[in-house]
């Protein structure tokens, strides 16, 4: 007799998790928020222990700093740090691409064309949280389609960090969104003539330019916490 796999259930610190996850990669928490976890407990109706332990599950993974005493806080970052994420996120996106062309150059071209078509529709609708999770994707998929773990287990570390990094810089700035579009309709065109040399420099341009959105952003006051009790998580 054949029988399936039996995949385990989710436990409730890892729905509490993803949930979360998903507040502050689209940006509906702000760097440097606190999250409350008398706010959780309501909103999601269970205990503090899955709270806590999905608290811990986010701060291995970056999204999250535990102070003793004083409660979780989604991550801050600082210029130098922001400089450190985009070197990181060049090198890695640049082998990320160049082994999804040679592993999958049909299917990881063919998912870069639909999301940029999706991009240029929510772009026209003004969405900028679907924009910015479809950009996500965008980048996410040379990951899907390299079929090497280790470059796609190395990008998972800072790509929570650069969703909400892209969500709370890019969110306040339509023109800026525009321009991203932009940016990659010629990365994917690049790609698909295995420009690879011009790939890489419109890379740098793309990525380098969150480090001068982030000054803008921070001097115009769009970063950091926002405090309204009344706002919730998605459940």
């Amino acid at each position: 007799m054949m029988v399936s796999r039996i995949t385990p259930p989710r436990s409730l610190a890892e729905i509490a998790a993803s949930q979360i996850r998903e507040a502050i990669v689209t940006g509906a928490f702000k760097l440097g928020e606190n999250i409350s976890e008398d706010r959780l407990v309501a909103q999601m109706g269970i205990s503090r222990t899955p709270i806590r332990d999905a608290m811990a599950i986010l701060s291995r993974e970056g999204l999250v700093t535990v102070r003793p005493k004083r409660g979780s806080f989604v991550f801050e970052t600082s210029l130098d740090d922001l400089a450190a994420i985009c070197d990181y996120r060049q090198m890695l996106e640049a082998q990320g691409a160049r082994a999804a062309m040679r592993r999958d150059r049909e299917g990881y071209l063919a998912r870069l064309d639909a999301v940029v078509t999706l991009m240029t529709e929510a772009l026209a609708r003004n969405n900028a949280v679907e924009y910015g999770r479809l950009d996500t994707a965008f980048h996410q998929a040379a990951f899907d389609h390299c079929s090497n773990s280790y470059l796609r287990d190395s990008y998972s570390l800072v790509d929570g960090r650069i969703a909400a990094l892209r969500a709370n810089i890019t969110a306040p700035y339509e023109a800026r969104r525009a321009e991203s579009m932009d940016e990659h309709g010629k990365m994917l065109d690049l790609l698909v003539r295995e420009d690879f040399a011009a790939f890489d420099a419109a890379l740098t341009i793309h990525v380098q330019r969150t480090a001068d959105v982030y000054q803008r952003a921070l001097a115009e006051g769009h970063l950091g916490p926002t405090h309204d009790p009344a706002r919730r998580i998605a459940t």
